[in-house]
């Protein structure tokens, strides 16, 4: 008798659209009163509560990403119209998780932040500078429009991969998402045509980018 082999296809991108209306410690319960049961093959879940800027509790946080992480191929968790809780308890946050660098984005609040100027001083401190440069990748990862960024003399050079390198030494990927870049160096410097080009190669990895000065 022949063994039936089950084949485990993948789900890129689990949305729900208004449909979650919770979670029971084991499954994803909807608003019709049904319950998702976990996905061994997700790979992304994204949840638009009903509400506007409903909050998600702690429990609901750390529910979804172990939800999450039944799959082996499980990488993202995408937020929308609700509100992360302002801190979650590190014991409680499953290692795996960590280990697979999986987060969760609250991306109505990643979109607020990057719809106005972000700077990048070259006094603020390198944790400061460490966070802006987090938000920005993040934005980027998920195609979320950057207003501006100004490096205001922070700029040092463009490196061999095309990333920009802080004064800090920090690293400031290539960015897809950003529409405007200012970049304002120190008194008495004057950046050359090599470096111009350089950075004019940076910004037009951006689909969005509109001007640089």
């Amino acid at each position: 008798m022949k063994s039936t082999e089950i084949v485990s296809i993948p789900i890129s991108h689990l949305f729900l659209q208004w449909f979650f209306s919770g979670f029971d410690g084991e499954d994803i319960r909807l608003e019709s009163g049904l319950s998702l049961s976990s996905l061994s093959s997700v790979e992304k879940i994204s949840i638009n509560k009903k509400a506007q800027n409903q909050e998600f509790t702690e429990e609901e946080v750390v529910g979804l990403i172990n939800y999450g992480i039944k799959s082996p191929i499980f990488k993202e968790l995408w937020l929308y119209n609700c509100k992360l809780p302002l801190s979650i308890n590190p014991d409680i946050i499953p290692e795996e998780s960590r280990s697979r660098n999986i987060k969760p984005d609250d991306i109505q609040t990643i979109t607020e932040m990057c719809s106005g100027g972000l700077v990048i001083q070259r006094d603020t401190s390198e944790s400061v500078q460490r966070s802006v440069i987090e938000l920005l990748v993040e934005a980027s990862n998920h195609d979320i429009p950057i207003y501006s960024v100004n490096l205001n003399w922070s700029f040092s050079k463009i490196d061999e991969d095309g990333n920009i390198i802080l004064s800090s030494g920090l690293s400031l990927p290539i960015i897809t998402s950003i529409e405007i870049m200012y970049i304002q160096t120190e008194e008495g410097r004057e950046m050359n045509k090599h470096e111009v080009n350089e950075i004019l190669n940076y910004v037009q990895h951006s689909q969005r980018f509109k001007e640089l000065e």
